[in-house]
């Protein structure tokens, strides 16, 4: 398209780190710094997690998160933000979503991703380890690149307790991202913050605060999916959906003409031949903008999400950036 931009960016469950064979002293701080904050390794005991936060959306909006966790695959969780509401559970391979919208917003899955700091993801490459002072203390600040995915992050930790400051990352095409965590607490042999932020491009668009976290057991009964609850399978090494054929959206020529430009965020459902369904909006550019994006999806093809030779039905969002370039 003359003189205009899409970018197409696909938005997946954000990862935090791993390892590859690079830096020993830098791997070791950093398997460290993930095995103390992991709430949920196979050591853990069970337990209750309360928190509130608040999100920016076009206005603030305060929730609550209430997390029940025995095990990786044994965990109930409600999460309300204004009046959304959503009760999570996961039950062997099973994942049981019962929600008030078609789709779990934008800042909601942002918090999910935060609280999550050690989780099993793509695997990232120490590239750079690098000594900086920040108001008068020490960090030691590793550059990593991921193997797969791609992304390049810059993970800053404490080098006296190990405890991972802050995480720094690029979305495409150009917006800055940064998960902060603070104040960190012992808690049954583990370190785990109780301050936590997400920034966009510089701007706080999550700040949530753990308000109690204590051993608990998680009563059987709250693993028993509600009718209605949306079933999708989960597994070890689940592999995500690639996109096949994904053509642009036209750049509608009103838009064009009265140089509208921004971002479309769709939320949809691959299903296990690669065809898209329940094709919800999420964030908006503007009419003409949504129209175009939410017509040209309904034509998209993925390769289908994985597990093992098995495929398997699953959710994403897709972004698609307006622009004109002059």
């Amino acid at each position: 398209m003359k003189n205009s931009i899409l970018v197409l960016v696909f938005l997946l469950v954000a990862g935090s780190f791993a390892l590859a064979d690079t830096n020993p002293s830098a791997e070791q701080m950093l398997a460290t710094a993930e095995k103390q904050a992991d709430l949920c390794g196979a050591d853990a005991s069970s337990f209750r997690l309360e928190m509130d936060f608040v999100a920016q959306n076009m206005v603030p909006m305060t929730g609550h998160l209430t997390l029940k966790w025995a095990a990786k695959d044994r965990w109930w969780r409600s999460i309300t933000m204004g009046v959304f509401r959503e009760t999570d559970i996961r039950s062997g391979e099973k994942l049981y979503i019962s929600r008030n919208l078609g789709y779990t917003p934008t800042r909601v899955k942002e918090l999910e991703s935060l609280i999550q700091i050690s989780q099993d993801a793509a695997r990232l490459q120490i590239k750079k380890v690098k000594q900086r002072k920040e108001n008068g203390a020490s960090l030691t600040c590793l550059q990593v690149h991921g193997k797969e995915s791609k992304t390049k992050n810059e993970l800053c930790i404490d080098p006296g307790s190990n405890d991972l400051l802050w995480d720094d990352w690029k979305v495409p095409p150009d917006e800055s991202m940064r998960e902060e965590y603070s104040d960190y607490r012992e808690f049954h042999g583990h370190r785990y913050p109780t301050k936590l932020a997400r920034y966009t491009d510089g701007s706080k668009v999550v700040n949530a605060g753990i308000v109690d976290l204590e051993v608990a057991p998680l009563d059987p009964a709250l693993l028993v999916p509600p009718a209605g609850a949306i079933e999708r399978r989960q597994c070890e090494g689940m592999k995500h959906p690639i996109p096949l054929h994904t053509p642009d959206p036209s750049y509608p020529e009103s838009a064009r003409d009265n140089r509208m430009m921004g971002e479309t965020t769709v939320a949809v459902t691959v299903l296990t031949d690669g065809s898209v369904e329940n094709i919800q909006l999420v964030g908006s550019a503007g009419r003409s903008l949504d129209e175009a994006t939410l017509n040209t999806l309904k034509s998209w093809k993925f390769k289908p999400a994985m597990c093992g030779t098995e495929p398997v039905v699953t959710d994403v969002e897709v972004e698609v950036d307006f622009r004109l370039t002059r």
